[in-house]
């Protein structure tokens, strides 16, 4: 078995990147997981890696479960199939690793190298820290901010002024039971 290191960048102000180290043998499964827990991320969000060349594109799929987007019957192999090896075809073999596809958190995953596993070590581990990630749920406020600047469901002080001679604030309009309804009896004869 082979251990391959990856630096795992965030795509953050923070810029805030880690070295995991996996083994060959692993699977994508596992380097999602290990992501997770080296930025500290603990929701239980979907997620893709695609593989990637010099330019960042996206190729090929792996994503974490099958949603049913494949192109005409074609099942793309998911993360727990995939062995790392199985997609490493150079010494900077590149990955994009997509996060929570509401906030859409993105990675970019490089090797940057391989060797031999050293004794008694368990992977996959993070080898190397820098920055303070940012929180997983930080960009929620972003995605509301400037959309609503108040409450629309708010009723103003005059539109809750209710008729004082009705118990439920509906004035003359027929009798209405305990959810605000009225029978089939107040609808009039064109509606029998």
């Amino acid at each position: 078995m082979r251990i391959y290191r990856f630096r795992v960048l965030i795509d953050h102000e923070s810029e805030a990147f880690r070295d995991i180290e996996i083994g060959s043998e692993q699977t994508f499964l596992d380097l999602h997981n290990a992501i997770k827990e080296a930025f500290g991320f603990i929701g239980q969000e979907m997620a893709s890696f695609y593989v990637s060349d010099e330019a960042w594109d996206k190729g090929p799929e792996i994503p974490l479960a099958d949603l049913g987007f494949s192109e005409e019957g074609e099942v793309p192999a998911l993360m727990n199939e995939v062995y790392i090896s199985d997609h490493i075809r150079s010494t900077s073999q590149r990955f994009v690793y997509a996060y929570d596809f509401l906030h859409m958190w993105m990675f970019m995953v490089e090797l940057i190298q391989a060797g031999d596993p050293a004794p008694g070590v368990t992977y996959p581990r993070v080898v190397l820290s820098m920055n303070e990630a940012p929180g997983e749920h930080s960009r929620e406020d972003d995605l509301t901010a400037g959309i609503i600047d108040e409450d629309p469901y708010a009723l103003d002080a005059e539109e809750q002024q209710y008729e004082e001679d009705d118990e439920f604030g509906f004035g003359d309009e027929g009798e209405h039971d305990e959810f605000g309804h009225g029978s089939i009896d107040d609808l009039g004869d064109d509606y029998r």
